[in-house]
């Protein structure tokens, strides 16, 4: 395999271990909620690039692995703990732009276990990522140390530590795409983000084959839709009083699929494999 100019930028404290919940939010109190975050954070900025216009929307575009018998996301739905392999394409809209995409795919693993969770990550140019996937599989080759920096290779022993536990490579298996907005505080310690027109895709066959990015493979129609608006609430603190308030407040929904955590990657592999 060729190596390739993998970029390691040094990672947030937010993806240090923390705790996640994930709500159902109304739409009909959206807007209330929203007011209420944007007054106590700082709208935060995925990429350099992002124009702050307040008719520009944000996208995120996700492309879950798995086995062919969907290993990954069996074990994630069936137990408090899980870990998921995932790429992610980050894209702007806006009427003065259309659509930019930032030109790299973010290579993730992210590990949950009750409601801590975990994220490590490293980025490919958008250029690169054939090069790098080849036939748009995990394979052993690639798991192989190389001098890339810190943050591909703590990424790559936990992606080869995935693979002990499946039958086969891993594929790319679904995608989900949506909205997201974001706030953050200063210290870190907090993260809000509200996902809305939350859609899940099929990929399309040897996607990475083609050079299509990930938000180019989500322009058919969606296999399937969520009908709610996701909040996930991330803390490295206590929560504060204010966000306590406004939960009650607005009245956020746990949100669950059954006895567990919703997963955008659970829905997105129920959809694809209509399980």
């Amino acid at each position: 395999m060729n190596v390739v100019a993998l970029q390691t930028h040094a990672p947030t404290k937010m993806f240090e271990e923390r705790s996640e919940h994930v709500y159902f939010l109304d739409p009909e109190v959206a807007s209330t909620f929203v007011d209420c975050v944007s007054s106590h954070l700082q709208a935060h900025s995925f990429y350099p690039s992002a124009t702050g216009s307040p008719e520009s929307a944000h996208y995120v575009t996700t492309l879950y692995f798995d086995s062919d018998t969907q290993e990954v996301a069996r074990a994630c739905e069936g137990g408090a703990e899980g870990v998921r392999l995932r790429a992610r394409e980050y894209s702007d809209h806006g009427p003065e732009f259309g659509i930019r995409r930032e030109p790299l795919l973010w290579l993730e693993v992210k590990t949950r276990s009750g409601a801590n969770t975990r994220k490590v990550r490293f980025s490919i140019p958008s250029q690169d990522v054939h090069t790098f996937l080849h036939d748009g599989v995990i394979t052993e080759p690639m798991l192989q140390p190389h001098s890339w920096g810190q943050s591909a290779d703590v990424v790559m022993h936990e992606i080869a530590d995935l693979c002990l536990h499946t039958v086969g490579p891993l594929k790319p298996d679904c995608m989900a795409h949506y909205r997201r907005q974001a706030w953050q505080d200063a210290d870190e310690t907090l993260r809000i983000t509200l996902d809305t027109e939350l859609a899940f895709h099929r990929p399309p066959a040897h996607l990475f084959e083609t050079g299509t990015s990930l938000s180019e493979a989500v322009v058919e129609p969606p296999i399937a839709r969520l009908g709610h608006s996701l909040v996930e609430i991330k803390l490295r603190a206590e929560q504060p009083d204010w966000l306590r308030e406004l939960i009650a407040e607005v009245r956020l929904e746990p949100a669950l699929a059954g006895r567990q955590a919703f997963s955008k990657f659970v829905a997105a592999s129920h959809a694809v494999h209509s399980i």
